[in-house]
Formats: C-alpha cells, sequence, structure tokens
C-alpha cells in the first residue's frame, strides 16, 4: 500500500500530463471566425473555447484568439470591458504576426479585425500592408493547396468587406477564381 501512496505522491509532485487533452481543431474554429456575421455573441462564444488555452506555441490560433477577443467587445457591456476584450485581442493580433509576419492568415486576421474596429480606436494602420502580404502570398501558392478553401473564404471577405483598390480588387477577383475548385 505504502508503494501505491509513493507512486501516487510522484505523479501529483511531479505534475500528470493532460491525457484527455485534444488539438484544438482549425477548421471548427475557421469556421466560426466566418459565422461572426450571423450572431452577435459568435465571436465571445469563440474566444470563451480559446480563452484559457496555451496558444504561446501557435501563433495562427492566437491569431483567432486575438481577433475574436477584439470583435467580442461588441457584445459585452461597458464601455471599459469593450475597451478591455479590444484591447486583449490587439495585443495577441500583433504578437502572433511578430511570431510569423509572412503569414497570410494571419494577416487576414489583423485586416479584418481592423476592418471592424471603430475609427476612435486609431487601428487601421497596417491595412495597406496587409493586404500587400495577404495578395502576394495567395498569387504565389498553387490552386490544389490544401487550404486552398480557406483562401477562398478569405478573398470572398475582403471582396465582400474590405476597402480595395482597383488593381487589389481584380488581383482578389483573379485569385477568386484561382482557388474555386469543388471542396
Amino acid at each position: 500500500m505504502s508503494k501505491l501512496l509513493l507512486i501516487l505522491f510522484a505523479l501529483f509532485s511531479v505534475g500528470v500530463p493532460d491525457l484527455g487533452a485534444q488539438p484544438v481543431p482549425v477548421e471548427k474554429i475557421r469556421d466560426q471566425f466566418f459565422d461572426f456575421d450571423k450572431s452577435k455573441e459568435a465571436a465571445l462564444v469563440l474566444y470563451t473555447s480559446l480563452e484559457n488555452l496555451d496558444l504561446t506555441k501557435n501563433p495562427v490560433l492566437l491569431a483567432y484568439r486575438g481577433a475574436s477577443s477584439a470583435a467580442s467587445a461588441a457584445s459585452v457591456r461597458g464601455a471599459w470591458k469593450k475597451l478591455e476584450y479590444f484591447n486583449h485581442g490587439k495585443r495577441e493580433l500583433e504578437k502572433a504576426i511578430s511570431q510569423k509576419p509572412l503569414d497570410a492568415e494571419i494577416r487576414f486576421l489583423r485586416l479584418a479585425t481592423q476592418e471592424n474596429a471603430p475609427g476612435f480606436l486609431g487601428y487601421s494602420g497596417e491595412k495597406k500592408y496587409d493586404k500587400a502580404i495577404i495578395l502576394q502570398t495567395l498569387t504565389g501558392v498553387a490552386a490544389n493547396h490544401p487550404n486552398a478553401y480557406l483562401y477562398l473564404r478569405i478573398c470572398r471577405f475582403m471582396l465582400a468587406h474590405v476597402d480595395l483598390e482597383t488593381a487589389e480588387r481584380n488581383a482578389v477577383n483573379q485569385l477568386i477564381v484561382k482557388f474555386n475548385i469543388k471542396k
């Protein structure tokens, strides 16, 4: 009996790995992000599901958590609470970009956040740079890339929600044609 107690003590002293932990399904998170416009609370639901995860080694998921936190400001009460959610999201987006500065998906999440941020928050200075990185990256990606469906969704979002110059709009339309393959 004492050996069993000793083993249990050793396990709990060192720490027990979370054997039931499942990897976060990025496809589900992407779907939830693109559903933000369907429900005022959708961003808060996504943020809450990611809130307590250690995403320090996953900048893409960190960016989704940041974007969902910033967007959650629309569904919380009180000016300070709204600002707290927005600023937290902004910090996480910037941290994700510092970890993977040329990642088109992360840049898209910041661009989408900047497009939807109220002007008085002053979070719009990187839109042009983000659009350029997204377009440059996606132009160089093969049409049959495993993330082609995501890239199609990004392009459609940009066409519908982002202020694009004529050349950018033309490039996005070309990318839509390129990535519009059957899933």
